[in-house]
């Protein structure tokens, strides 16, 4: 159906829209500090129908909105427009499809169980199948009339050096083969529909994507771009060497396949990390994904046309993130932009024409499928996070020594798919403002003009690069933990004592520190868990590729992946770049190894904590890890030159009484020299525990480790000639192994400083983007990309009348060596299957567990192995919980 709205008054007034949000917002950039534009609005549902999600951004999907309790991953349209299915990402329904009706706007059905793959879901031309990407297979299904789905049959694929293969995009080749982009194996697949055999595979690019087909040729577009040459600088993902710059990819490509004869006849160099395409006619349209732009390629001249950026956000230097593309009519192409929960609209004119902007769609959180459904004559778009965590509750165990708590999960995301009308001039011009307002983009410019340097010292500054009395920050990232599991019963601010599951028994610092300084009840995690959770601090971004791999982490997870790094860099690398000093302890890093480069022994946590105690004068020597034994690595360039080597990264078995130790060590130091940095970074990860591992220390012995750890490290800096003009900043990576009767992102954050407001209250509306801007204000350093540009201040946490008075760390009260038993070896099959289970989990690396599995095992150690885990009809064997199968499969993480 033509957009026949789509005329030059369409445009004008879209402009209108656009010119009224750019003007909006000058009264608080005027006033100062008036606390934030969210309020104290909480995440979720609004009064007026919108949510409010947990990275500063509202959603008002447009159009029919149908909500699953998943998350939708990509999009296939089948040819009669009436049915639609995507991959199910994570959430609490461990499907692998879900299928839409279009039609009367509702689920259909889900089908399936375990991982999905990176991407890749396709109906047949004749619409009797659907193929569905998963790790190491594709599985195909029967449609019937309705849209049903049955008679899955799996068909594997083969892997490429002991790694399984990784499909990501599917499309038909004329000749009725499938052709499958093998993201792990770095080829195209092609693939006999009828009995599944693999016919051949053609070498392209690097982490292949998507794929589409014009005049006989595929072209695919390849994430990780080029291969490396000789000299080139390189780092690994999934065991291919990346072109790239400080960790972050340097390259991007496109491929064309002969599909004749079955080989890459030429390459295409486009932005970064492209990842849809999109043919129209004889042209291929390339969202490049990590650049903020499309760019189109003449497969008929054979030369890329133009480029065009995709980035709508007044003054952002960066964070679009367009993952989708799809031809509205004849002239006018749609571009879903991730990170904006929006559908870009421009007109379209050919290879060589530049676009023109013509407006903005509001979509659910981070759209990551779209498709113009012609039958219907509607656009179709899946939203990945949709409305947000506000799925059914969820119950959670902890451990030995704590209690089960019910209330809502970080996971519990519930999906969108809308099928929106083709809207008219006065509607493209009220969405456009929509999305302006639900992105907090109103004012942005003016509420970000950068101040001269002539204003007068206060501790928090209004604009970057005015002074501030702070010149020193301290930036420490903890593990795991929601608000209600540790501050629940603080008997102040908003918390549900019932949820406290690590209350003040447990950490007694973290509480007397809520206490003293502000309480900040209001503050959630932008991401899920580690491996996006430490990209939004440390970049305060998390890019497409990252995202689409939540749940599954095929290819990697966390670290040691340069396609999850972005080129507007790290926190670090903004200080440096603005003449500040940083060093780091662990935050960011990749293993602890050995001289020879092998990787730290299992150990045992009673070894590393003798070590902690002779360093501390409370045992005699020698060492049983001498310092030297061991040294941190990592792939980043300009992080490993302010690393200290010592201070372990990642490990369970090693206390964080360790990590504080060589911290105090460090900064006596700094102290004697008078030389501390201004940007101080630190990993303490003992509170993100390691379950009922037998033998292994309890959960509440972990937080108990980092709870003192953290007290001391306070203490220290506190009772230093620094405290005077510093500022300690605390905060968990994420907060997904707990439950909050608000919402499972809410976060456990501290400002500890004496101009940190004493005692206060504070309820404003802030996420981890909020906590990163208020460090970058505070030394004077510009926001990296778009999302901590929008962020404001945390204003309302400080005072420019100080209490220098030190903080001294509150003793343990349990006991840091208090371990896990061991089940009975007889008389319960069920405590023997577990035990056996839990003996073969990765607990040295964060997050390589099934939670499924894990909450259950905990649960049943707790209960004697004969009550039912909450919601379930009997105590199960591991390999009967729904989803079990789905254990992270990441070759490695930080």
């Amino acid at each position: 159906m033509p957009i026949r709205t789509m005329s030059r008054r369409a445009m004008v007034l879209t402009s209108t829209a656009t010119a009224l949000a750019l003007g909006a917002g000058v009264t608080f950039a005027a006033t100062g500090l008036g606390g934030t534009t969210l309020g104290s609005k909480r995440v979720g549902r609004q009064a007026d129908g919108s949510y409010l999600t947990a990275t500063n951004q509202f959603v008002t999907p447009v159009g029919d909105v149908i909500k699953e309790d998943s998350r939708p991953f990509g999009l296939a349209l089948r040819p009669d427009g009436r049915t639609a299915a995507a991959l199910d990402s994570g959430g609490t329904s461990p499907n692998l499809v879900t299928v839409f009706d279009l039609v009367h706007h509702k689920v259909l059905q889900q089908i399936g169980h375990g991982l999905i793959s990176d991407g890749g879901i396709l109906y047949s031309p004749d619409g009797k199948h659907l193929w569905a990407a998963q790790p190491g297979n594709l599985v195909r299904y029967n449609v019937a009339a309705s849209g049903w789905l049955s008679h899955a049959v799996i068909v594997p694929l083969p892997g490429s050096g002991g790694r399984q293969a990784v499909p990501t995009g599917l499309a038909w080749a004329p000749d009725g083969s499938l052709l499958v982009t093998l993201s792990g194996n770095n080829t195209l697949a092609v693939v006999n529909a009828g009995n599944g055999r693999v016919l051949r595979q053609v070498r392209v690019g690097n982490a292949p994507n998507s794929v589409v087909v014009v005049g006989g040729k595929a072209y695919v577009s390849n994430q990780g771009g080029r291969p490396a040459r000789a000299g080139d600088q390189t780092d690994l993902s999934y065991g291919t060497a990346i072109v790239t710059d400080n960790a972050a990819p340097s390259t991007g490509t496109v491929s064309e396949v002969d599909l004749r004869t079955g080989r890459q006849v030429r390459t295409f160099a486009v932005g970064l990390e492209p990842s849809a395409l999109l043919a129209i006619g004889g042209d291929v349209v390339v969202a490049n994904t990590d650049d903020d732009s499309v760019t189109t390629i003449d497969t008929l001249k054979q030369r890329v046309g133009r480029t065009f950026s995709a980035d709508p956000a007044p003054g952002a230097p960066f964070g679009a993130q367009p993952n989708g593309l799809a031809m509205l009519d004849a002239t006018h192409l749609a571009v879903s932009l991730g990170r904006d929960n929006a559908v870009a609209v421009y007109s379209y004119g050919g290879a060589y024409t530049q676009p023109t902007f013509e407006g903005l769609i509001p979509t659910g959180s981070f759209p990551t499928g779209i498709a113009q459904d012609r039958q219907l004559k509607r656009l179709v778009v899946a939203s990945e996070q949709g409305l947000g965590s506000v799925g059914p509750d969820e119950t959670v165990v902890q451990g030995l020594g704590t209690k089960p708590a019910t209330g809502h999960f970080v996971y519990n995301y519930v999906g969108t798919v809308q099928s929106i009308a083709m809207p008219t001039a006065r509607q493209m011009a009220a969405y456009t403002a929509q999305v302006f307002k639900n992105n907090q983009w109103n004012g942005l410019q003016q509420r970000n003009l950068s101040g001269d340097g002539s204003a007068a010292p206060v501790a928090l500054p209004l604009r970057v690069g005015d002074p501030s009395t702070i010149k020193h920050v301290f930036f420490i990232v903890k593990e795991n933990r929601t608000y209600d599991q540790e501050l629940g019963d603080l008997g102040r601010g908003n918390g549900d004592p019932a949820l406290a599951q690590f209350g003040r028994q447990v950490t007694p610092n973290v509480h007397a520190l809520a206490t003293r300084f502000p309480l900040i009840d209001n503050l959630y995690s932008d991401g899920t868990d580690s491996a996006e959770g430490h990209h939004w601090l440390d970049q305060a971004f998390v890019n497409n590729y990252l995202q689409q791999m939540y749940g599954n982490y095929t290819r990697s997870y966390q670290t040691l992946d340069p396609l999850s790094d972005v080129k507007t860099g790290w926190i670090w690398d903004d200080a440096l770049a603005h003449g500040k000093s940083v060093v780091n302890w662990g935050e960011q890093m990749d293993s602890y190894v050995d001289a020879s480069g092998n990787l730290t022994p299992p150990g045992s946590w009673a070894s590393w904590y003798h070590d902690s105690r002779v360093m501390e004068g409370k045992a005699g020597g020698p060492l049983n890890h001498p310092l030297g034994s061991y040294t941190v690595k990592t792939d980043i360039p300009s992080l490993a030159r302010i690393t200290k080597p010592d201070f372990p990264n990642f490990d369970l078995g090693i206390p964080d009484q360790y990590r504080a130790d060589l911290f105090q060590q460090d900064f006596a130091q700094y102290v004697q020299n008078g030389n501390l940095p201004d940007l101080n970074m630190m990993w303490l990860m003992s509170d993100h525990t390691e379950g009922t591992n037998p033998g292994g220390i309890t959960p509440r012995a972990h937080v108990a480790d980092n709870d003192l750890a953290l007290g001391r490290i306070v203490d220290t800096i506190s009772h230093s000639p620094y405290w005077k003009d510093s500022a300690i900043f605390v905060i968990e990576d994420d907060s997904q192994f707990g439950v909050d009767h608000v919402d499972g992102h809410r976060n456990i954050a501290m400002v500890i400083s004496p101009y940190a407001k004493p005692g206060a209250i504070v309820d404003d509306y802030y996420s981890q983007l909020n906590f990163m801007r208020t460090i970058e204000q505070i030394l004077g350093l510009p926001p990296m990309n778009q999302e901590d540009l929008a962020a404001e201040p945390m204003f309302d946490a400080f005072t420019d009348t100080p209490d220098f008075a030190p903080y001294t760390y509150l003793p343990n009260r349990i006991p840091l060596t208090e371990t896990n038993p061991r089940p009975a070896a007889a008389g319960n099959g069920a405590a023997q299957a577990w035990a056996a289970w839990s003996a073969k989990q990765d607990y040295a690396r964060e997050d390589m567990i099934n939670m499924a599995q894990e909450n259950r095992d905990i649960w049943y150690s707790t209960n004697g192995f004969s009550s039912p885990y909450p919601g379930d009809s009997s105590v199960l064997l591991p390999d009967q919980v729904p989803g079990g199968a789905a254990t992270p499969t990441g070759d490695t993480d930080g």
